[in-house]
């Protein structure tokens, strides 16, 4: 199989390549070999490579940058993601578009209250809050406009173990930040108003193989959680002895309330499977080994 992967230097992206280049034949699209803004580009690759998939996870995906330069992200994270999905559709190659869990971030009301703090189902109408979040939801229907076989993932944020790189921008240190901790015991800050899952970036990479034979459609594919960021870390902590050094930074009464909880029943019942949020978490401290943890508990 020939697998093309955008954003093949960004943090989802070099991870894909790394694993499915063993088994695959695969084209590593950067912004130097392929700028995906750019129809005659995708078109001069797509005949050259012949792509029977593409994963596409390449995007602007600083939150503050797409804020503050909303046509650049609306380039890139919108355009960009429909000249990709109908240059699929010409070419009959499966389109495998990651979004993200940001659609989810909408504004508490007296009229959704009593929803507000429940995992949210692929189904929903949304009105999301941040730029990156409108343009996401705006791609994936200009995804599935161009291209209705269209695989849509909505991921979580992700941690991994770092390389270099990452570790001196602090990119994707969510795990290793808490590992960190523990290890110094030093007291951790953790945000009280933000509900979310948090997953362990290789399990992403491992369940991409079923993700690009699943059915058309949305699935939110990730780590469900139970609450706030701060109960999971609370949590995680505390099967180490060590929930005294968790400290709360905003509180649910003061504060813009954040649920990105995500409902994973659509894509289990396909047969994709994630750990928990905070067993995840535990076990990426713990060093499990990671194929074994992922057999043991699946």
């Amino acid at each position: 199989m020939r697998i093309l992967i955008t954003g093949a230097n960004g943090y989802l992206g070099k991870r894909l390549v790394r694993t499915y280049q063993e088994k695959y034949e695969v084209f590593a699209a950067t912004h130097e070999n392929m700028d995906f803004t750019d129809e005659d580009k995708i078109k001069e690759v797509f005949a050259d490579f012949g792509p029977e998939t593409v994963i596409h996870c390449g995007a602007v995906s600083d939150v503050t940058a797409c804020a503050m330069d909303a046509s650049k992200s609306l380039e890139i994270n919108v355009r960009g993601t429909q000249n990709l999905a109908k240059a699929c559709r010409q070419q009959g190659a499966k389109m495998v578009f990651c979004s993200s869990d940001q659609v989810y971030i909408e504004p508490l009301t007296k009229e959704n209250e009593a929803a507000f703090y429940l995992p949210h189902k692929e189904e929903e109408r949304l009105k999301p809050l941040p730029v990156y979040g409108q343009h996401k939801l705006m791609a994936e229907q200009s995804c599935l406009h161009e291209n209705p076989d269209s695989v849509i993932l909505r991921l979580t944020l992700l941690y991994d173990i770092p390389d270099k790189s990452e570790r001196e921008k602090g990119k994707g240190m969510f795990g290793e930040n808490l590992k960190t901790a523990l290890e110094n015991r030093l007291p951790r800050q953790v945000p009280q108003n933000t509900s979310r899952g948090i997953t362990d970036c290789r399990e992403v990479v491992a369940n991409m193989e079923k993700a690009w034979s699943l059915p058309p459609g949305i699935y939110n594919f990730g780590s469900a959680g139970t609450g706030t960021v701060y109960d999971t870390v609370r949590k995680v902590f505390s099967l180490f002895g060590k929930e005294a050094l968790v400290t709360s930074r905003g509180h649910r009464e003061g504060g813009e309330e954040r649920n990105l909880l995500m409902d994973t029943q659509k894509a289990e019942k396909a047969g994709i499977l994630f750990r928990d949020t905070a067993l995840g978490l535990y076990q990426y401290i713990k060093a499990v080994p990671f194929q074994q943890n992922l057999k043991n508990e699946r």
